[in-house]
């Protein structure tokens, strides 16, 4: 099943990072769940200059 996303709905990456470490068990299962979200196109990073591609470590 496919959700629907509103594209006009803007979190900030720190909003991202809280909602999704209080699903994760741990550091390193919140990194993957973003990176994963990203990877996949879920989520994509934006400025007042357009999109921008983010390299995660």
């Amino acid at each position: 099943m496919k959700t629907q996303t509103n594209p006009k709905h803007i979190t900030s990456l720190g909003d991202l990072v809280a909602t999704v470490s209080s699903y994760a068990r741990n550091d390193r299962e919140t990194l993957a769940a973003i990176q994963d979200l990203f990877r996949r196109g879920s989520v994509v990073a934006k400025t007042r200059h357009g999109s921008k591609r983010l390299k995660i470590a």
